[in-house]
């Protein structure tokens, strides 16, 4: 039921925009209004279109529509975890860093193990200078899914501002096995050979960045 009033629902409003006439315009907006009582969604119906909505929302970066979808699913449903989720992504998006922890850390609370969450739960705390807090959560991240190469590379580079250049080499070297085709890698781990005097390492780390980078050109 939830599928064939979204699909009439776009029919609708690709319509609406189609037709500039106002007149046109209020009388299918009245139709959809009419459609959507008449289909009666229940709560589940409506939660699946909304996140489906927030979701595409957020690939298209419209954040504000995407909080504004997330809150009305909380409604119905508080304890939803992709909502919550999805709420701290559209947060992060609008650079709505303290509203977008709270989302990951009520996430964490229904859904310990989602991997997602600690890790941009990590990048939060990066953004705000807690370190400490964020190589805790990338390296609870990189438990839960340990072929993920991105958690690998952003546990790096935490651990180069904290100085641990010895760990953050590992971890970047990690990044680079599982995803070798990434320049950036490369380029960071360049950085900090070249931090640490080792200028040959540095310069074949280079070398290889601009390689992947022309690959994927």
């Amino acid at each position: 039921m939830g599928e064939n009033f979204a699909f009439i629902e776009k029919v609708a409003i690709q319509m609406r925009e189609k037709f500039t006439l106002h007149g046109l315009g209020h009388i299918l907006g009245l139709y959809l209004d009419k459609l959507e009582r008449a289909f009666q969604l229940d709560s589940k119906d409506v939660i699946k279109v909304n996140q489906e909505r927030a979701r595409d929302c957020i690939k298209r970066g419209r954040y504000d529509a995407a909080i504004s979808l997330c809150q009305k699913t909380l409604e119905l449903d508080p304890e939803n975890v992709e909502a919550q989720y999805q709420l701290g992504v559209a947060y992060m998006g609008n650079q709505l860093m303290e509203e977008a922890m709270r989302s990951f850390r009520k996430v964490l609370k229904l859904a310990p193990n989602r991997a997602g969450a600690h890790y941009r739960l990590g990048v939060l705390y990066d953004r705000t200078g807690a370190l400490d807090s964020a190589t805790t959560s990338y390296k609870k991240a990189i438990k839960l899914e340990p072929e993920q190469a991105d958690f690998y590379y952003t546990l790096g580079v935490a651990q180069d501002k904290k100085g641990e250049h010895k760990q953050s080499i590992e971890s970047l070297n990690k990044a680079i096995q599982l995803a070798p085709d990434v320049d950036k890698y490369h380029y960071r781990l360049g950085l900090v050979y070249d931090g640490q005097g080792q200028h040959d390492k540095a310069v074949g780390a280079f070398k290889k960045a601009v390689e992947a980078e022309e690959a994927g050109a």
